[in-house]
């Protein structure tokens, strides 16, 4: 049973990074999981075995969490209140702070960790959890809250962040910067921090702005092999498969205010769709590798 579990997590992966597949594969999948836990067998590892003690069950997944939450959530499912139980494990008993962050992050009814962290990616998910909780963060991450509430400078906010996390984890909390930020400030913003970014990294938050004046400066780069695909890829997420444009903001080929995201979460290829949590995610619970593609997939 362990070899199945690790060859449907295999393939479950697959998924997720492919560019074409779709939700559909992906909860088609996921049908599988509640009979690999219901299978009555000898010895069944100890991930899908009815037994195993919350504090084991906690270590094991705190090994590779996001490749094993879609387990932990089938089991909440046939056991409730085992995700609850988890998370107060991996806080009192492990130390796994950053994990029970990230997890408050992606989980509103889940308890939070008492002290704030001291790394920089764990903070990402403190500042994120606290704020969907109605919590200001401590400093620096009042000053992203204040900037995603449009109430402090976002350049300044953003290039101080940088700085401080040389850009670690930007992909979770630089794209509510970008979409609080005016249309007559982003060039400049863009500008700032280009000097501090890669091409490659550049070209991701070319496509994290969701405007279509950067289309251009993406097409670019299709000249240079070893940057071509990346930025073809962010010419994608701004233009669909129809490859539509419009003027100021739009993803998928929509205009930013005809995006209609419950639609959007569910067709949208699954190489994507980790991009609508940062920008939506306030909205939903789970996390983009979530069972069944999240709260709203279709049959979830």
């Amino acid at each position: 049973m362990e070899d199945e579990l690790e060859h449907f997590l295999d393939v479950r992966d697959t998924l997720l990074a492919s560019d074409s597949a779709s939700p559909d594969q992906l909860k088609a999948h996921d049908r599988q999981l509640p009979g690999h836990l219901l299978k009555e067998g000898a010895n069944p590892p100890a991930l899908l075995s009815p037994d195993t003690p919350v504090h084991e069950l906690a270590e094991l997944f705190a090994e590779t969490p996001e490749r094993l939450l879609c387990v932990l959530e089938a089991r909440d499912r046939l056991w409730p209140g085992e995700l609850e139980q988890v998370q107060s494990s991996l806080i009192h008993e492990h130390g796994h702070g950053e994990i029970a962050w990230w997890l408050a992050a992606h989980y509103r009814h889940l308890g939070c960790p008492t002290h704030f962290p001291e790394t920089f990616t764990a903070q990402v998910w403190a500042a994120r959890a606290l704020s969907r909780r109605g919590y200001i963060p401590p400093a620096p991450w009042s000053d992203w809250h204040a900037a995603i509430q449009q109430e402090a400078c976002t350049e300044t906010v953003a290039l101080r962040l940088w700085e401080t996390g040389d850009g670690a984890l930007w992909q979770e909390w630089l794209p509510p910067i970008l979409s609080a930020t005016d249309d007559t400030r982003l060039a400049p913003l863009i500008n700032a921090l280009a000097p501090e970014v890669t091409d490659a990294v550049l070209i991701g938050i070319l496509g994290a702005t969701w405007h279509s004046r950067f289309l251009p400066w993406l097409a670019s780069f299709r000249h240079d092999e070893s940057l071509a695909e990346p930025a073809l890829r962010e010419v994608r997420w701004l233009v669909g498969d129809r490859e539509e444009r419009h003027r100021g903001r739009q993803l998928w080929g929509m205009p930013l205010g005809e995006v209609n995201w419950k639609r959007l979460f569910r067709v949208l290829p699954l190489g994507f769709r980790e991009r609508l949590w940062p920008a939506y995610g306030h909205c939903v619970e789970g996390t983009p590798v979530s069972l069944h593609g999240g709260q709203w997939c279709p049959g979830n």
